[in-house]
């Protein structure tokens, strides 16, 4: 007895390919979804731009103005790459200019940390005791005859005065970690980065970290908020 073979119905295999797409698409729209969950609510561009101009206003208060034009210098290329490498997302609406213009202004207090030394004068604690005369035409002709003495501090020419740029070897030191970095050369950058803390110890002295703190944690959040995962 012979069996009849039965030929493979035509719907079937046209409705494969659709069941397939289908599924892939379904797929697609999961993975969308569960990656929109992750990167949380959506957060608008007011609540960056209130970070960025609070954390402004607490770095003026802690660290003042930028003295040096190596600060701008260094925020706008900061700026450049953090956009192009996309650490920052380039909005298409109003928002986008004021958004950047408040970036590039919270970098230049931030470089101002790193490489605000300013003019040092490591040497003008050293002073000499010298003796003054204070002779006046005033007075009774016991005080016109005899003058009188006064002891004073001065410093030493040439020595007290001695001083050099420390923003310049600030920014050399950050340079070369920099670079010690980018080429992973890690004994090389944790040298010079240690380098740098040494000499802005007295830097980082002379500012208000009560306004400095809050001045870190704010930018951070506007950067963080900025990032494209939270737009």
């Amino acid at each position: 007895m012979s069996e009849t073979i039965q030929p493979p119905q035509a719907g079937h295999t046209a409705l494969e390919p659709r069941v397939r797409e289908l599924e892939e698409r379904l797929a697609a729209v999961r993975l969308l979804a569960e990656a929109e969950r992750a990167a949380g609510p959506p957060v608008g561009p007011a609540l960056p731009l209130l970070l960025g101009l609070s954390a402004l206003l607490c770095g003026y208060m802690g660290l003042g103005l930028p003295q040096h034009y190596y600060q701008p210098l260094f925020a706008a290329l900061v700026l450049g790459v953090g956009y192009h490498r996309g650490v920052w997302l380039a909005r298409g609406d109003g928002w986008r200019w004021p958004l950047v213009l408040l970036n590039f202004l919270v970098l230049c207090l931030m470089f101002k940390l790193f490489i605000g030394g300013g003019t040092s004068y490591p040497f003008d604690w050293m002073q000499v005791p010298a003796v003054s005369s204070t002779a006046t035409e005033e007075g009774s002709w016991f005080q016109r005859a005899v003058p009188s003495f006064s002891i004073t501090w001065e410093g030493i020419p040439g020595v007290s005065d001695w001083h050099f740029d420390l923003t310049q070897v600030q920014t050399v030191l950050l340079i070369a970690t920099l670079v010690g970095a980018a080429f992973q050369f890690q004994p090389f950058a944790s040298f010079t980065a240690v380098l740098l803390l040494i000499v802005s110890v007295p830097t980082f002295t002379e500012f208000n970290w009560d306004w400095v703190i809050p001045f870190l944690v704010l930018a951070a959040g506007a950067v963080y908020l900025q990032a494209p995962g939270r737009e």
